[in-house]
């Protein structure tokens, strides 16, 4: 069995994790990553690379907040992978519409939208066809968003791990699971199957699998996996001009003339099998929206499993009681949207004591008992 000093030990090697050991790297820091299975292939390789825009970073609400900082790091994140690797993550300007049932629906999303600073038209039946003309006739209100981005998160995944390489961060996969060694308040060893690790802090990044790590600590984090299952079909390059949004489903086009149909949101515990009934949902909702979908070949599905939490928002920060624990997970349907934020929080948390933006809303501790007092977002 291996005994090695690590400097700080990242536990999960998803996008957050990923994300926060190349920063931490370039501010010369010694990094170690661990995952328990594969580098980057759970829920960051498997969402659509959705990238909402946001430009309020003093929000009274966390996600608001959270969003709004991600968006502004993501172009400081691009241009540190340009540089490192001089590959391309997929990253566009794309535009969303986000459906509505009715003009007034869309009055208010607008606003919405608008009360946080970003760009946001109403657009009629009329106007939203000339837009997308392949729109069903039952489309009659819209709101486009010309600001809404995305990435290849799979790219986007390869390009982190191979930045991350050539930065010096030490990667240690297929570790299986990890436990964690106390001592005067801090923790001494992270032990898995071969190795033993000693770290000068540790960072919890194991998306679904953190809250298993914390009950130790007295932390209630209630992340439990859900199931999203994603459809990807051909439809030719350009021929959508923009991602559609309708409630929680989404239609993702991709420069190269692939689309992608999703998601489901499945309690199922840690399930990642496609279904018929989850397939057969995704492909009806797309053509509903866009008949001509019926005869797009379909190029492959998949599932994977979400990190969520009662109210669909992140743990963040310092776990109290520990003083060199921190956690980062927890983050739903938008672990690769707020990825590069939460990476700078974790960052200047572990090195610098403190965070860029308001930590209110997204506390490690406010699920457990007597902390939490909101309504459940459970699905």
């Amino acid at each position: 069995m291996s005994h090695t000093g690590s400097g700080i030990v990242l536990l999960g090697g998803g996008v957050v994790g990923l994300t926060t050991a190349l920063l931490l790297r370039q501010r010369g820091v010694e990094v170690t990553v661990v995952e328990r299975s594969l580098i980057g292939r759970e829920a960051s390789w498997a969402g659509a690379g959705m990238l909402p825009p946001g430009r309020a970073m003093t929000a009274e609400s966390a996600e608001v907040r959270l969003r709004s900082f991600s968006c502004l790091c993501w172009s400081e994140l691009n241009d540190l992978l340009q540089r490192l690797t001089g590959a391309d993550n997929g990253y566009r300007i794309c535009g969303s519409c986000v459906l509505a049932d009715a003009a007034e629906e869309a009055e208010r999303e607008a606003a919405r939208w608008a009360s946080e600073g970003v760009l946001a038209e109403v657009l009629d039946g009329g106007s939203l066809r000339q837009r997308f003309p392949m729109l069903s006739a039952a489309c009659s209100a819209a709101v486009w968003l010309p600001e809404f981005a995305q990435v290849r998160n799979p790219w986007h995944l390869q390009i982190l791990r191979s930045a991350c390489e050539s930065a010096g961060v030490s990667i240690v996969e297929n570790a299986g699971d990890a436990s964690l060694e106390c001592g005067s308040g801090r923790i001494t060893a992270v032990r898995t199957a071969d190795r033993v690790l000693y770290p000068t802090a540790v960072c919890l990044t194991s998306g679904a699998w953190t809250g298993g790590l914390l009950e130790q600590f007295g932390v209630q984090s209630r992340i439990k996996p859900i199931r999203g299952q994603m459809v990807l079909m051909r439809v030719g390059a350009g021929w959508l001009p923009g991602v559609v949004e309708c409630g929680r489903r989404y239609l993702v086009p991709r420069h190269d003339g692939l689309l992608l149909a999703g998601s489901t949101e499945e309690d199922v515990g840690f399930c990642r099998e496609n279904t018929v009934a989850g397939v057969r949902g995704l492909l009806e909702f797309a053509c509903e929206l866009v008949p001509e979908l019926a005869v797009a070949p379909i190029v492959k599905t998949w599932a994977g499993l979400r990190p969520g939490t009662p109210d669909g928002l992140p743990l963040l920060g310092r776990v109290a009681g520990c003083e060199n624990l921190y956690v980062g997970a927890g983050h739903f349907r938008s672990g690769l949207q707020m990825s590069p934020g939460t990476a700078r929080i974790l960052c200047d948390l572990m090195l610098d004591g403190r965070s860029p933006i308001s930590l209110e809303g997204l506390q490690v501790e406010r699920f457990s008992a007597g902390v939490w007092k909101g309504a459940s977002c459970e699905r």
